[in-house]
């Protein structure tokens, strides 16, 4: 596996905090070196030099849709910007009322929070939330087919569990939602930069995303990714001037949908957070997704190998997993924190789940720091 294992001049091309082993790239990616000075060239340049800047501005926007769209093998004009996943989710939704009579939306309890809370606030409009069984395996299409009905307009899926790492094959659930009559979006909030996420080559309808975490962009610029075949075919009742086919025109009442993904955008856009972001995707372009994920394995195995048979008590993850590895301390939770805390290791909990994540910037001494720390 060292074969699969980057050199350190990949780290130097981010900021690592100082003293620190950085292994929450599932929280907030490390920033690339390029970001402030990508900041200053596309946003506050511009704006300097000419007061209005949008022109430049929506260069900078059109430029981070190809980037994105490369990253993903997708076209940029099926792309639209979101400020977050939330956001995204909720404007798609927005364009099912009106495209079927179909009142549920399908989702499993693993799925991250804010999912479930876009979909249960929509419960004053008439939709319903159905989630798999608590203890239903994510990854085996068999039980989201068990769980869909002729009532079911859209299954959500997340590509990577934030909570588990479980690595769920989207194209098959994707297969059993079209089946029984629904659509089907996956959230790759947990999989974008560190497993490929290929949306083409799913037969999916819709993906949202974040530039945070793996992507290493910050915070602000998440997206919306929908199929070509809906791509004039679902109309957002959420909207806003930058829906429309032409911004600018200003005819108050006179609204035409932007004829590509555009018009799931609504309002004024933040600029910043999409610059940002593109120094995170050019970065991991320049690297190569599947590189980062040879990588990430390598890094994995070698934890697990040091490690696995000198825990019995915790509970490792089994099965296809993404970049982070999520294991149960139970019992251990605080001993485990505390010894993160002294030896300066960047990780996080859910309850008594830890999560380490490797990325390009990591490598075997950080394997070895965690070991040490976690024997």
């Amino acid at each position: 596996m060292t074969g699969a294992l980057f050199s350190e001049a990949v780290a130097d091309r981010f900021h690592l905090p100082p003293g620190a082993v950085y292994l929450k790239s599932h929280s907030v990616g490390c920033q690339p070196r390029t970001a402030e000075a990508l900041l200053r060239e596309k946003l506050l340049q511009p704006w300097r030099e000419t007061g209005e800047a949008w022109p430049h501005w929506l260069e900078a926007i059109d430029e981070w849709r190809a980037a994105l769209a490369g990253l993903i093998g997708v076209e940029g004009r099926d792309l639209c910007p979101a400020a977050n996943v939330s956001a995204a989710l909720s404007r798609y939704i927005s364009a099912l009322g009106q495209a079927t009579g179909r009142r549920t939306i399908l989702l499993a309890p693993s799925a991250f929070p804010t999912i479930g809370y876009v979909a249960s606030g929509l419960a004053a409009t008439g939709w319903t939330t159905r989630y798999l069984p608590d203890d239903a395996d994510v990854r085996d299409p068999a039980n989201w087919s068990a769980a869909l009905d002729d009532d079911v307009a859209l299954v959500v899926a997340m590509h990577v569990g934030s909570n588990s790492g479980a690595l769920t094959d989207i194209t098959a659930v994707a297969a059993a939602a079209k089946a029984a009559g629904a659509r089907c979006i996956a959230d790759c909030a947990q999989s974008v930069g560190v497993v490929p996420v290929t949306p083409a080559d799913w037969a999916i309808d819709a993906v949202v995303g974040t530039s945070v975490k793996w992507l290493c962009g910050g915070p602000g610029a998440a997206w919306l990714w929908v199929a070509p075949h809906d791509r004039t075919a679902l109309d957002p009742t959420e909207r806003g001037w930058w829906s429309h086919e032409n911004p600018f025109e200003m005819d108050i009442k006179d609204f035409r949908y932007a004829p590509d993904a555009r018009r799931w955008w609504g309002g004024t856009p933040d600029v910043a957070p999409f610059v940002l972001s593109m120094a995170g995707i050019g970065e991991i372009a320049a690297i190569g997704v599947d590189a980062v994920r040879a990588h990430n394995q390598a890094l994995q195995t070698m934890l697990r190998d040091a490690l696995e048979t000198r825990t019995p008590q915790w509970r490792w993850p089994t099965g296809a997993i993404g970049g982070t590895l999520c294991i149960d301390t139970g019992a251990d939770q605080s001993r485990v924190a505390e010894a993160l805390a002294e030896h300066n290791l960047r990780a996080d909990f859910r309850g008594t789940i830890l999560r380490l994540s490797f990325h390009a910037y990591n490598g075997v001494e950080d394997v070895e720091r965690a070991t040490a720390a976690l024997i």
